[in-house]
């Protein structure tokens, strides 16, 4: 007999794969997104391509409040909707245990890091900033407190230096869509792992919004600030700060150099249209954040008058 899920998703592309993998192999009970608040008539909804999935594929689409999730219990009640297993993949809010009860065998979490290693909300971002060789996806039992509970199965991959995050995310979420597999047929079996986490190697890291990090380009080397800002800088960002603490906006790392200089490290100066970031150990060329439409279409017109006036 197939089992009935309840997936939790934020419509994110780890979300749309999980809910292909499960919908393959389970019985979708339904599929809850975090509810709409007020945006812009402009502003999709961010759940909006895993809603228009479930919705393609017939199945029933819960919102959900974090400050009301005995509402959520209530609905599903309402429409017998009653799962058999809890899974998420990528949700914005802690579930609490009037939720989480109305599973028979409970719920299972997919989470980018090695656990217990890089607990909370960022882990890739902090897989770069605290320059780890491999990263990788657990499988976890949900608990009371977030990212703590056992480990239902994990996979390692090694992490190449400067390799953008994004690509990083694609592939660990088509790893995520695996293990889905994997641990569906396994609880299905009746032999589910439960692994205990190891607390002597837990670490709990914030959120990135917290501004509870830095790189540090007075002491890191050169080559561990390229991976950083190259691995972490998607479009446009803002990882390097000025001597008085002010965020620089900025491109990807282009390349770093090892070499003998007389500025201070730490010193970031700029270098044609970018930046270069003095290191302990040699410097880092970072590359000017890219035009947005606006600005690329102003900067044309600007030429163009320009040629017209020669």
């Amino acid at each position: 007999m197939r089992l009935r899920v309840l997936l939790f998703g934020s419509g994110s592309p780890a979300s749309l794969i999980a809910l292909q993998v499960l919908n393959r192999y389970t019985t979708i009970a339904g599929v809850v997104v975090p509810a709409r608040r007020k945006a812009r008539f402009w502003q999709p909804s961010p759940a909006a391509p895993l809603v228009e999935l479930a919705r393609r594929e017939g199945l029933s689409v819960f919102p959900f409040d974090a400050n009301e999730q005995q509402s959520l219990v209530d609905d599903l009640a309402h429409a017998e909707a009653h799962p058999d297993l809890i899974c998420v993949a990528t949700f914005p809010s802690i579930l609490r245990q009037e939720v989480l009860q109305v599973a028979d065998r409970g719920g299972i979490n997919i989470h980018w890091s090695l656990l217990p290693k890089h607990r909370g909300p960022d882990p890739l971002f902090w897989t770069y900033i605290h320059d780890d060789r491999t990263t990788g996806v657990t499988l976890h039992w949900l608990a009371e407190r977030a990212d703590t509970g056992p480990i239902l199965l994990q996979r390692e991959i090694p992490l190449a230096r400067g390799r953008p995050v994004i690509d990083v995310y694609r592939e660990l979420a088509a790893i995520g869509g695996e293990l889905f597999a994997s641990a569906i047929s396994l609880i299905s079996a009746g032999r589910p792992p439960r692994v205990p986490q190891d607390e002597q190697r837990a670490s709990q890291e914030s959120s990135r919004a917290s501004g509870n990090w830095q790189v540090d380009a007075a002491h890191w080397p050169a080559e561990r600030v390229w991976h950083v800002v190259r691995g972490l800088t998607i479009g446009g960002g803002s990882l390097l700060k000025d001597a008085r603490g002010v965020p620089l906006t900025h491109g990807p790392a282009r390349g770093y150099f090892t070499a003998r200089y007389d500025r201070p490290p730490g010193t970031i100066e700029r270098a044609g249209d970018g930046w270069r970031v003095f290191c302990a150990d040699g410097y880092v060329d970072v590359d000017p954040p890219p035009r947005g439409r606006l600005q690329s279409l102003l900067a044309r017109a600007i030429n163009l008058l320009r040629r017209r006036n020669r």
